[in-house]
């Protein structure tokens, strides 16, 4: 075999290798991920992952908040680096900034969700955002008020826990928001103009809300805990 044809053929057989690593299976494309709302701004996603079921390999080509609601354990495997596992003890939020090829996979008996976020705008990361494999929402006043809010920021979205006592009411902020329950939920939606409406949503049950600013308003009678990520 002639050496230029030898040097082609190692460079088409590269490529190809390179291709096939490269090719990754988009987030909405995966089968255990619902797409539950989209627009310009965002993509919001649903995953439910049976007692040790695992996702296909798959991408987000963009930076996410994800929201785990409820207590599990799930293991993570980034392409071409070692699995870690993680214990969730619920209402726990991370942010990724550089998205990268994995798999994840539920180590728990229970079914592992988690609420994704995706931002279809650019952010970029800040040195002063610091190690981002954490949980954003570990801040956490329990009992000590009644009513109470911890919110933070990346980009153009934001996720809050809130805690509101029997009567009391928050004004969430952005033009929509994902409404993520961590207990049952009885809350009344008020928008200018428009009737209340009632929302009852049971513990890891999602939501998204649009049409601006809303106010909600715990109608129930124990505290309400949850958490939005607005957009």
């Amino acid at each position: 075999m002639k050496p230029n044809l030898i040097v082609s053929l190692a460079i088409a057989l590269t490529l190809s290798a390179h291709a096939q690593s490269s090719a990754c299976l988009d987030v909405a494309d995966e089968s255990h991920h619902q797409l539950l709302y989209s627009n310009q701004e965002v993509r919001v996603f649903l995953l439910e992952l049976p007692r040790l079921a695992s996702t296909e390999p798959h991408c987000h080509n963009h930076a996410y908040f994800y929201v785990v609601p409820g207590e599990g354990r799930s293991s993570s495997t980034p392409e071409g680096q070692a699995t870690y596992s993680r214990d969730w003890r619920g209402g726990e939020a991370r942010f990724v900034y550089g998205p990268v090829k994995h798999v994840t996979r539920n180590e728990g008996v229970n079914v592992y969700r988690e609420i994704v976020v995706e931002s279809l705008r650019q952010v970029s990361y800040r040195a002063e955002d610091g190690n981002y494999d954490v949980n954003l929402l570990e801040t956490d006043l329990g009992g000590a008020k009644p009513t109470w809010t911890y919110s933070v920021v990346r980009g153009p979205l934001a996720a809050t826990k809130t805690q509101l006592a029997p009567g009391a009411d928050v004004v969430p902020q952005g033009g929509g928001q994902v409404l993520i329950a961590l207990t049952d939920l009885s809350l009344k939606r008020e928008r200018e103009g428009l009737p209340p409406q009632a929302l009852e949503l049971s513990a890891q049950e999602v939501k998204v809300l649009t049409g601006g600013t809303v106010k909600l308003t715990n109608t129930g009678s124990q505290p309400a805990r949850f958490v939005t990520v607005e957009f």
